[in-house]
């Protein structure tokens, strides 16, 4: 692959997440550089980037420099653009001259999304403490979240917090994310229970929230077998996405 417009573009957030995953879990890339680019001018910056690192090159060819010693790039598309930008990761095996980047394994890769109308560091690449590559939310957002669910619980505004909890079952659950949701979920519970979950008799009775609970993953979600391209039909590479715009 050496044009830009054939670079293939994830068919969703997660599989994004997971494709970044597993080049730095798998593949030994892990310097990084997160940035976004103008969605007009994607094609260019692409271009670019091959120019300096190689981004382009197809699976025989990345083998080959790997054998030789050579620097290894790749970048790793967002499943859209938002906003007329679209995100990006720069990830290689070594430093790049020329581009401002970050070890993983010294500062969590920060993935973002797009949230309140930009785009926002949402997700963070990280090691846990088994020693092994998972994505969690970062810090700010978790709280964000966690306040927002415990504030609907101790009013006992259950509507909202249908709601709430219904938009954390839709996170990308990978193993990190999975369990902070589940410490929100354990959290709002606790609040529940001490305040709202006893009846008027006495006894005890189902929160009217159980089942927004229902849909959530009940086991962390694992980049292994995940579809990473779009279905047939919709665009799966940068030109075609481009092509279709209106």
């Amino acid at each position: 692959m050496t044009d830009p417009a054939d670079h293939p573009i994830p068919r969703s957030q997660s599989a994004a997440m997971a494709l970044i995953l597993r080049a730095v879990s798998r593949d030994g890339y892990r310097w990084y550089h997160v940035q976004t680019a103008p969605e007009e001018r994607i094609l260019e910056a692409l271009r670019k980037l091959d120019e300096r690192h190689r981004i382009l090159l197809d699976r025989r060819a990345r083998n080959l420099r790997r054998e030789a010693g050579l620097p290894l790039a790749q970048a790793v598309l967002g499943p859209g653009p938002r906003g007329g930008r679209w995100p990006l990761v720069l990830l290689a095996d070594r430093r790049l001259p020329g581009e401002a980047m970050e070890r993983v394994d010294r500062k969590p890769l920060p993935w973002p999304a797009w949230r309140g109308e930009a785009w926002r560091p949402t997700y963070e690449l990280y090691r846990d403490e088994r020693g092994r590559w998972t994505w969690r939310l970062v810090e700010a957002f978790y709280r964000e979240l966690l306040e927002e669910a415990l504030h609907y619980a101790q009013r006992g505004d259950w509507p909202r917090l249908v709601g709430h909890l219904k938009v954390l079952g839709n996170l990308p659950a990978y193993r990190g994310v999975w369990l902070q949701i589940q410490d929100i979920r354990r959290r709002v519970q606790a609040v529940w229970g001490d305040q709202h979950l006893r009846s008027p008799g006495g006894g005890w009775q189902a929160p009217p929230w159980r089942t927004a609970l229902e849909g959530w993953p009940r086991t962390p979600l694992s980049p292994i077998g995940m579809r990473l391209w779009p279905e047939e039909g919709e665009p799966r590479t940068v030109g075609e996405w481009l092509w279709r715009r209106p």
